[in-house]
């Protein structure tokens, strides 16, 4: 890479790819579309520098230099992916493990790993064994399959205050920070622990750090959107109302069906 990482200007757009920090072409590249000439391959690699800081348009590039950028940015893309399933497969329960992402978890991937701080966040809500956990799984994998390079995190209520409880961690702060930096979020059954003066502090603190600094989350709540503030708290329902799109999830308990 020629150019400074502050002044690269990757067309993510022109070439397909999902937002992140890519390795770009450079000399090595230039050679094997050159003519066989040091001179030619120097010139394709000042042509690469300055597509990359945006004074050489897309447009303006030829087809070869085009497909070799394109075709080296997808490797890469497909590579990222291959690792984040990778990832998201360690950590996936084993329940949710083949949950398959639907048009609505696709695109908000896509509208996630393009733009971190942008979308908002997900909160599933609705009544016992509708989807809801599956459904934000499938949300997960989703991203996952982008290849982008985001860390997320997904832990239940219950083993959230366990985690944070004075006595249940050598540095309740520090898992308090790690959940909150974390790139994407995931809290299943917001809302379905006994709430205490101690309990919602820390889900306030937990959100409005997420809140505060556009740090995208998926929340699944047996609790209608109705019944949220006197479930969580005024101040916890008010920030989800701003920062979430409400999924209503309707039907049957279908865990007692056994299709889940």
């Amino acid at each position: 890479m020629t150019a400074e990482p502050s002044k690269i200007r990757l067309d993510i757009a022109a070439y397909g790819i999902p937002a992140g920090t890519y390795s770009l072409p450079g000399l090595a590249h230039a050679r094997s579309i050159a003519d066989g000439t040091q001179a030619d391959e120097l010139r394709i690699a000042d042509r690469f520098a300055r597509h990359f800081t945006g004074q050489l348009p897309t447009s303006e590039l030829t087809p070869a230099e085009f497909n070799l950028i394109r075709d080296d940015l997808h490797e890469q893309v497909a590579e990222r992916r291959e690792q984040a399933l990778a990832r998201f497969e360690r950590v996936v329960p084993r329940r949710f493990a083949h949950a398959v992402p639907g048009k609505r978890a696709a695109a908000w991937a896509t509208e996630v790993t393009t733009s971190l701080h942008s979308p908002r966040s997900l909160l599933f809500t609705g009544t016992v064994g509708t989807g809801k956990t599956h459904t934000a799984w499938s949300t997960l994998r989703a991203v996952a399959e982008t290849g982008a390079n985001l860390r997320f995190l997904a832990i239940t209520e219950a083993d959230l205050f366990a985690r944070l409880r004075p006595g249940g961690s050598v540095s309740p702060e520090a898992e308090l920070e790690s959940l909150a930096t974390v790139d994407l979020l995931f809290v299943d059954d917001l809302g379905a622990a006994k709430n205490t003066e101690w309990t919602e502090e820390i889900t306030y603190r937990l959100i409005n750090r997420r809140y505060e600094e556009c740090q995208p989350c998926i929340f699944t709540t047996n609790a209608p959107g109705i019944d949220l503030p006197a479930v969580l708290g005024d101040r916890i329902d008010s920030r989800l109302q701003q920062m979430c799109d409400l999924i209503p999830m309707t039907g049957t308990d279908l865990r007692k069906e056994g299709n889940q």
